[in-house]
């Protein structure tokens, strides 16, 4: 019979932080009993996803993930059924990422160690929200911590074509891609609406579309957020001069940046944003640090969807 735990380890996680903790995880989670172990293939696309998918066929129900944040999303999303629904499974995180920022919303320990310890000798099953994106195709995409576009899409962008910047310069990498990019980076032009408030429209530096609050390896960009509170913290960065990128930047880190006169945060359960110009260039998406696609799109909220072991 199959185990009815598994393991889904991506090894090169954090520059290999995973695969150097991973003798001392499963140590921890002996206690367990027996279990599967699965890892992900370097080269293949989103490995995780199809590993969960094949474990919850299996009857798998309960699956851990040692790895950063997108083996997490990546995990998330291979528990969606073909109805849209999230697989009844107990999801636990063990972050050995670089940025390890989900973690930090949920008060989970960052240390891949220490959270198997406690995962292993005192987790509780807490119903979390999840995060949605909706194409006009109907296709969907689900996100754990944060989804955005504008210049941030471009940081994400930048980080997935150079992993070696992210495995060199570790959490640092993600503050280095953002003077980067903002400093060759112009506002678009977006449509957006919040659930049932009016329409606005205007220059759109980046918008960040959080149910953690934390992203980029330690930028506290949503401190309102709360991921179970069945919201969705929007925050719009109107037109920044590109100085901002630099300037700004240590408010970002401490979660100040509220009282700049162009940022703005609200909070809603459904954002519908699109470009206002249809011939400009294409305006990313990004959720968890995945490029998943381009504007136009609904960005909403499934309330206490996943039960998440912390």
């Amino acid at each position: 019979m199959d185990a009815r735990t598994l393991l889904v380890v991506n090894p090169a996680a954090g520059g290999g932080r995973a695969a150097r903790s991973l003798d001392r995880v499963l140590e921890a989670l002996q206690v367990w009993g027996d279990f599967e172990i699965a890892v992900t293939r370097a080269g293949e696309v989103r490995p995780a996803e199809r590993i969960v998918r094949e474990a919850v066929a299996r009857g798998v129900t309960r699956i851990a993930v040692l790895g950063g944040d997108g083996t997490a999303s990546q995990a998330l999303n291979g528990l969606r059924r073909e109805d849209g629904s999230i697989a009844p499974v107990h999801l636990a995180l063990i972050p050995a990422g670089t940025g390890r920022d989900f973690a930090r919303s949920t008060g989970a320990p960052r240390h891949p160690i220490a959270a198997a310890h406690a995962l292993a000798h005192r987790a509780t099953v807490r119903q979390v929200d999840v995060g949605v994106v909706t194409f006009p195709d109907m296709q969907e995409r689900l996100f754990l911590n944060v989804a955005s576009f504008g210049v941030s899409a471009q940081i994400a962008h930048a980080l997935e074509e150079y992993p070696q910047l992210k495995r060199r310069a570790g959490a640092l990498a993600f503050g280095l891609a953002t003077v980067r990019a903002g400093a060759a980076f112009a506002p678009d032009t977006v449509e957006s609406r919040i659930d049932d408030r009016d329409a606005e429209r205007g220059p759109v530096a980046a918008m960040v579309i959080a149910n953690g609050g934390w992203f980029g390896g330690g930028m506290h960009v949503a401190p309102s957020a709360r991921i179970d509170d069945a919201q969705l913290e929007i925050i719009r960065f109107g037109d920044l001069a590109r100085t901002d990128f630099v300037v700004s930047l240590p408010r970002l880190y401490r979660g100040t940046h509220y009282t700049h006169p162009k940022v703005r945060a609200a909070q809603g359960r459904e954002l519908l944003a699109a470009p206002v110009d249809a011939g400009a260039r294409a305006i990313e998406i990004e959720a968890d640090g995945e490029i998943i696609g381009a504007l136009p799109a609904r960005f909403s909220v499934r309330p206490a969807a996943l039960a998440l072991l912390v």
